[in-house]
């Protein structure tokens, strides 16, 4: 499928704007958090069933998601998340790979990702503390302990 054919397909789906071509083998889909899991279901009946990575990015007005699906031609389906409302339909059932790679967007961003079949942590240890996210500009870590000098 050319790149050409793919924006057009997606331009079609009620919820996505402006899909950009940002070069010969990558196009970018912004969409709403109602059409993500149209989209996905979309792309996957097109062939795009390779999960590359989901990233997230806390932007200024909001958590940026990123699905990257593809191989010789990587769709990039992009969401804007409400911090206050961190929350969309998980698309583990329509593509496995996502599984670990939502469970990792979780704990490091807050992302809760309903429907996935389980939620268990995966990059944060079990005690880590509830509603603490790394990848969060908020995070601010502990200021560690100082050392003491051998010779006191």
């Amino acid at each position: 499928m050319s790149s050409e054919e793919a924006m057009a397909t997606l331009s079609g789906i009620e919820g996505v704007r402006e899909v950009k071509k940002i070069s010969e083998r990558r196009i970018i889909a912004p969409c709403s958090r109602d059409a993500y899991r149209r989209v996905v279901e979309r792309l996957a009946e097109l062939g795009f069933n390779h999960v590359v990575a989901i990233t997230g990015v806390d932007a200024k007005d909001g958590i940026d998601l990123l699905l990257h699906l593809g191989s010789s031609l990587m769709v990039t389906v992009k969401v804007r998340i409400d911090p206050s409302d961190p929350r969309i339909a998980s698309i583990s059932d329509l593509l496995p790979g996502a599984e670990m790679r939502e469970r990792e967007v979780h704990d490091l961003l807050g992302i809760e990702f309903e429907g996935h079949p389980s939620p268990a942590r995966f990059m944060v240890s079990e005690d880590w503390p509830a509603g603490v996210f790394p990848l969060r500009k908020s995070f601010a870590p502990a200021a560690p302990e100082p050392r003491r000098s051998c010779q006191q």
